[in-house]
């Protein structure tokens, strides 16, 4: 499963890049102006300082382009920050929508990797429930006992609000393996990665 999240994140990845660029290119444009401004109005109170006044001037010079690049940094990094996070949702948002087969192929894998005993309870959306077919929990049950485990999994009633993925049940312990819980525990690993991707 990680190696087909990854190619579906560097996918997206490269997608956002563009975007990326674009956004950042009018952040700094925007925080050029802003300096700027500051520079202008730091060199117009310069100008109307008397002499002796002109070491106080140059430090008010200094400091209001000192507050410009702050306010520039903090806008960047926010840019930077909303654009990793839509890449994460982006991620998602594939995840959800791959075809069936790709679909059915992550989330076996994701109950061969995670299933303990085999005779846990599945919850999934009700998207899945009506789409995934009997034959796939018959195959998986199969691959389970194979694996030596009991191979006697249950799709449950009851489903969850979730955009893929399964949320396994185990004597009323819960084990989230959805989408969203596993894009959310790799994100802190990922982030660096997506960040060097998005921005060099």
């Amino acid at each position: 499963m990680r190696e087909g999240a990854d190619r579906i994140i560097e996918r997206i990845l490269n997608d956002a890049k563009n975007r990326a660029d674009e956004i950042i290119q009018a952040v700094e444009a925007e925080n050029e102006k802003i300096l700027s401004d500051a520079r202008k109005r730091a060199e117009r109170q310069e100008k109307n300082m008397l002499d002796q006044a002109s070491k106080d001037a140059e430090e008010q010079k200094r400091r209001i382009i000192g507050v410009a690049q702050l306010e520039a940094r903090k806008e960047i990094l926010a840019a930077k920050q909303k654009l990793i996070s839509e890449a994460f949702k982006q991620a998602l948002d594939k995840l959800a929508e791959l075809d069936e087969s790709a679909y059915f192929d992550v989330i076996g894998k994701m109950l061969l990797t995670h299933v303990e005993t085999g005779t846990e309870e599945v919850l999934c959306s009700a998207r899945d429930k009506k789409r995934i077919p009997a034959s796939f929990w018959n195959d998986i049950n199969e691959r389970l006992a194979r694996q030596g485990k009991q191979g006697r999994l249950t799709l449950a009633e009851e489903t969850r609000d979730i955009r893929g993925g399964v949320i396994l049940l185990s004597g009323g312990v819960e084990l989230n393996c959805s989408f969203e819980a596993m894009v959310e525990m790799q994100r802190e690993d990922l982030e660096p990665e997506v960040a060097a991707i998005l921005f060099g």
